[in-house]
């Protein structure tokens, strides 16, 4: 991480300003730990069974809520959240980078989720994804693709991926761990609801080091690995300020907002800022439903790719001057 900001193009510095918020919590601070993820809230599918009670000395524990948690506390609801990633280290340029994320989540258990990032790299660099889960069955599609039909899902990917967006504010305060504190500030008022706020801050104490991977190669890390995990082994958190609040009956995390920054043991000059705003946009009745996209694509397991290509040309593999077809990995013909 000492020459992140030296070493690496803009387009893969820009990539790394937005995974410390996504990429690097998501894989080296908590996802490989879902255990710890379900100590408050252990509902999990479409069961509409009541979360156990949250600990109100605890209040962040609150933004490990899945999606169908929070639908069992709360009912349906609509949700947005935005990071935005600001990286910079003297003569080099500055990157900016910036992710969104989109929830509707039905009391029925049928849910759609979007979300799409912007690396910093100019026009073109988006990019996203989207998913509906509905009827039971789940469609996907990437940001300039057409939905297909995922029947293998059951809903299982789709409710991870819902989660990892979800649970974003829950990652920002992961990477700040033990520096982070929250401490009550009164109620408020939101949406209509009466909710606890608490302020967030720095605590002084310094975070948990990120455990060390193990079972690596010879070679060791990867240079992408390797500056991932500098930075988590040597984050400082420097900065803090936000409010979150807590709606009162149910502990549903009604909004987060949270404008920071971080130092590097090994690089001081090094500054990542980061600024996350997550709010509920609607609750029950005036949640718009959720239905399978209008004309998804067959699921197609194995495309032709090249194949097809040729075969379109009429360039088709033949045997013994006949034409036919193949078989794909699982046995059955492929068809065109």
């Amino acid at each position: 991480m000492a020459y992140l900001l030296g070493r690496m193009s803009p387009p893969r510095l820009a990539v790394l300003a937005v995974g410390l918020a996504l990429a690097l919590v998501l894989t080296c601070s908590g996802r490989h730990d879902e255990g710890a993820r379900e100590k408050a809230f252990t509902a999990r599918g479409t069961e509409q069974r009541s979360p156990p009670a949250l600990d109100p000395g605890r209040p962040l524990e609150a933004l490990r809520a899945s999606g169908d948690d929070a639908a069992a506390r709360a009912g349906s609801f609509a949700w947005e959240a935005q990071v935005v990633w600001n990286v910079a280290k003297p003569g080099v340029t500055p990157v900016r980078a910036m992710e969104r994320h989109r929830i509707r989540q039905l009391a029925t258990g049928e849910f759609e989720v979007s979300t799409d990032l912007d690396p910093g790299a100019g026009p073109g660099s988006e990019t996203g994804k989207q998913i509906v889960f509905a009827k039971g069955t789940t469609y996907a599609r990437g940001r300039w693709a057409p939905f297909r039909e995922r029947p293998t899902d059951r809903g299982r990917d789709a409710r991870r991926i819902r989660d990892e967006s979800f649970r974003i504010a829950a990652d920002l305060a992961d990477l700040y761990g033990e520096a982070l504190s929250a401490q009550p500030g009164g109620e408020t008022t939101f949406l209509g609801r009466r909710a606890r706020r608490y302020v967030l801050s720095l605590s002084g104490a310094a975070p948990r080091e990120a455990p060390t991977p193990t079972g690596l190669a010879n070679g060791g890390y990867d240079p992408d690995t390797k500056r991932r995990v500098d930075f988590l082994q040597g984050r400082v958190p420097i900065a803090l300020e936000g409010e979150l609040l807590l709606d009162a009956e149910s502990d549903f995390p009604l909004s987060v907002i949270m404008k920071g920054a971080f130092s590097e043991k090994a690089d001081p000059q090094l500054r990542a800022e980061v600024e996350l705003a997550a709010q509920v946009k609607a609750l029950g009745a005036r949640v718009p439903g959720v239905a399978p996209p209008r004309d998804a694509l067959a699921d197609e397991r194995k495309p032709k790719g090249v194949a097809r290509a040729l075969e379109a040309a009429g360039l088709r593999k033949t045997t013994g001057g006949e034409e036919r077809e193949e078989d794909d990995d699982e046995g059955d013909p492929a068809t065109p």
